[in-house]
């Protein structure tokens, strides 16, 4: 893999480094010939400098794992990387590889190659979406390394989903069943023991036809412990105010500080 690392400060985030081990980002990409490859260009500019700015996780690493975007746009994207991931005091190192046009899958699988020679823990982003709020990796990472149960996190949904909602220390998820599109590749924070159990991904094949395969293979193997699930997370935005607590409270009675089950949180 090509190194595309510039000069620049390393990423500082608030707070300790954590012990967990580092995150790769694993990117595909592909940029069609033409005037579609420049609209997709600046897809990609949008989404990777929407990462830098707002996912937050100590030691991050960018993996692009390109599908043989020919000369008309190579050197295109390239700069556009560095240019996305470069500047400020947050900065992406980043490495690159490529094969000719062998489909999502592949490009997937070579991603994935690449980002576990540095640890077991990979996010994929997709190189059309872009991150709307700052985002925290590492509580979820975290629960990965704790939770051999767990293979995947995934952090959008599809429709038609069921599952059981359970709290972690790291927030809400929901632990899905295996039926509909309960594994999609949008973006998702995985443990390399979900691919070591379901294999690598089909190639030579559409975007399509990759996703639905793997799915496939999903829903049709047994659950933990005879294989890790698939977690959603549900990142909860909100928190509850210091205040007085009412829930308790029976209207037919005369409140008074401190009675029943009304009382401060101060108290």
């Amino acid at each position: 893999a090509e190194d595309l690392q510039g000069p620049g400060p390393r990423l500082v985030g608030v707070g300790a480094v954590s012990d967990l081990p580092p995150i790769t980002i694993v990117a595909t990409t592909w940029l069609p010939p033409g005037k579609d490859g420049h609209k997709r260009l600046r897809a990609v500019n949008d989404a990777v400098a929407s990462w830098r700015r707002l996912l937050y996780r100590e030691g991050l690493h960018l993996h692009i794992a390109d599908d043989g975007t020919g000369p008309e746009h190579q050197s295109d994207l390239m700069r556009c990387l560095r240019l996305a991931t470069a500047g400020s005091d947050i900065h992406l190192p980043i490495t690159w590889s490529q094969q000719q046009r062998h489909g999502v899958g592949a490009s997937l699988n070579t991603g994935l190659a690449a980002a576990f020679e540095r640890s077991p823990l990979v996010f994929h982003a997709v190189d059309d979406w872009r991150l709307t709020d700052w985002f925290n990796l590492e509580p979820w990472a975290a629960l990965l390394i704790e939770n051999p149960s767990i293979g995947m996190i995934r952090f959008f949904p599809h429709p038609d989903l069921t599952g059981r909602v359970k709290m972690f220390d790291q927030g809400w998820g929901l632990l899905l069943d295996r039926h509909h599109y309960v594994f999609a590749t949008r973006p998702f924070l995985a443990h390399r023991r979900f691919f070591d159990a379901f294999g690598p991904f089909l190639e030579d094949a559409n975007a399509y036809e990759v996703e639905r395969d793997y799915n496939e293979r999903f829903c049709a193997s047994v659950s933990w412990p005879a294989t890790p699930d698939i977690l959603l997370a549900l990142p909860e935005r909100w928190e509850p105010i210091e205040s007085v607590e009412l829930a308790g409270v029976d209207p037919r009675i005369e409140y008074k500080y401190g009675s029943q089950t009304g009382h401060s949180w101060e108290s």
